[in-house]
């Protein structure tokens, strides 16, 4: 079918549509109709927050498989790694970590969330940031990290950073795109 017929198709069929009789429907209906819609466009904050945050979480043990953290990455020596932390200064290498950790899993987060859930996240994304990023932080340390004060703040800091350039990047250029 062209593209000409298609669309006069459908013009037709809504000018058959907004000339019909109006159709009453029981007031169950509506009201099962305007929940559901409700629901859609307001998703519950902690339901969002949980999908957001396995997302982030599961790309976050992938980013280990590369990480010469916990030695449990492919190969015993990373060059990059290895020259980062020796070129940069520590703490910046750690923000470099925390970057690292979070990005993937922020950028997931924000192809895989919805549009409302992503309207959700952003009315309180900087409170979410932190305690993900402490979360993350406390896990590692409950997995064996030796970490110091400096070089956690470090990494909480860079952690945020990479909630916020991941996700902000992806939602925005869905936003444009769409």
């Amino acid at each position: 079918m062209s593209g000409k017929n298609f669309d006069k198709d459908m013009m037709e069929e809504f000018i058959k549509f907004v000339e019909a009789d109006p159709v009453s429907t029981k007031v169950s209906t509506n009201n099962s109709i305007h929940k559901m819609v409700e629901k859609s466009l307001n998703p519950a904050i902690w339901m969002v927050f949980a999908k957001f945050f396995s997302i982030e979480t599961a790309a976050g043990f992938a980013t280990l498989l590369v990480c010469p953290q916990f030695n449990i990455s492919f190969g015993s020596h990373n060059a990059l790694f290895h020259s980062l932390h020796s070129t940069l200064s520590p703490f910046l290498f750690f923000i470099v970590c925390g970057i690292f950790f979070v990005l993937l899993g922020a950028a997931l987060a924000g192809l895989i969330l919805s549009r409302d859930e992503i309207r959700a996240v952003k009315k309180t994304k900087y409170i979410y940031y932190a305690v993900y990023s402490l979360t993350a932080y406390i896990i590692f340390v409950t997995l064996g990290a030796e970490v110091f004060l400096m070089s956690a703040i470090a990494w909480i800091l860079g952690a945020i950073a990479g909630n916020f350039i991941g996700f902000e990047a992806i939602t925005r250029i869905r936003m444009v795109r769409t």
